[in-house]
């Protein structure tokens, strides 16, 4: 299976921050409380069994990964050894009927449908603590879809988690009044889409004179994914642009080339449907710095993502 993007959950320490890569992932739910309960078993079900809640500042997430090969354990072994190398203990796992089945899920207090989805006879469940950092628990399950791997982590903390600034406070408010039926995500690039129509796909690698999109990781990727699995409405324009060196027809075939490139991998990578993507080709006709210095040319090889429609 192809690793072609990451994106990172950070878990904040006392003194650092801890890193999970997961291949391919997109964020699509982030619910966070600073003071609530949430029931994390440490045995599967049993009759009568109560499994008591674990207070503190909660924060859920859910990630999803676009392809359908994967098992639950391929889904949840990168994050378990990467908390396991970070000194977290495993204090419970299990999978499928093991767990309790029905019975065993919804004694979970995970995200709903349509965020997180769980398959009640194809699911793994892990538990893991840590004494000395935060946050002190976290609780991992798993479970594929026909089209994409689903993974929950839940973070129990003893103190508050980090707020995320909301993407549509950069949006003006008139954006905001006439979109408010599109969903917003942090960072920059869906308000950029919104409020300007287009935004720069930043740090792409392509060889030399090549079409070719290099393996990234590329997280402006992951995130326009995630905008689009969000707004299902939406179609974009990828466009390549280059420097001024060369010919306009060679430029103007290569640009394309490459804005198709980046199609593609939004489609393999991430599950997009190829008929809310363009792709042309602009070669060295918008130029949005100098082409006669070497930082200029830089820039001005680019590829950008253009708004066309959201519904």
């Amino acid at each position: 299976m192809r690793l072609a993007l990451a994106i990172c959950l950070f878990i904040a320490t006392p003194t650092s921050a801890l890193e999970i890569a997961l291949p391919n992932a997109v964020t699509v739910a982030v619910e966070t409380s600073d003071a609530a309960s949430v029931r994390l078993p440490e045995a599967p079900w049993s009759p009568g069994a109560v499994v008591p809640g674990t207070e503190g500042a909660v924060r859920k997430t859910v990630l999803k990964l676009p392809d359908a090969q994967w098992t639950t354990l391929q889904l949840i072994a990168p994050l378990r050894d990467k908390l396991e190398e970070a000194g977290y203990v495993q204090v419970f796992s299990c999978a499928n009927a093991e767990c309790g089945g029905f019975d065993f899920r919804f004694q979970l207090d995970l995200i709903g449908e349509p965020d997180m989805y769980v398959d009640l006879g194809n699911y793994r469940y892990v538990m893991m603590r840590h004494l000395s950092k935060e946050p002190h628990s976290v609780a991992l399950v798993a479970s594929p879809t026909n089209t994409a791997g689903n993974i929950h982590i839940t973070e129990v903390s003893s103190a508050r988690f980090p707020e995320v600034e909301r993407e549509a406070e950069s949006v003006a408010p008139k954006a905001e009044e006439d979109l408010d039926h599109v969903t917003q995500r942090p960072g920059n690039l869906a308000a950029s889409l919104l409020k300007r129509g287009h935004v720069v796909l930043d740090a792409l690698e392509f060889g030399s004179g090549s079409a070719d999109l290099g393996n990234g990781p590329y997280p402006v990727l992951a995130e326009l994914a995630a905008w689009l699995l969000d707004n299902p409405s939406a179609r974009i324009v990828l466009v390549g642009h280059t420097d001024a060196k060369g010919s306009l027809e060679t430029n103007t075939t290569l640009s394309r080339k490459r804005a198709e490139a980046v199609a593609g991998r939004l489609i393999e990578a991430f599950g997009i449907d190829p008929g809310r993507l363009g792709a042309a080709g602009a070669g060295y006709l918008s130029p949005i710095e100098s082409n006669l210095t070497e930082a200029g040319r830089t820039a001005n090889r680019r590829v950008e993502a253009v708004l066309i429609a959201v519904e």
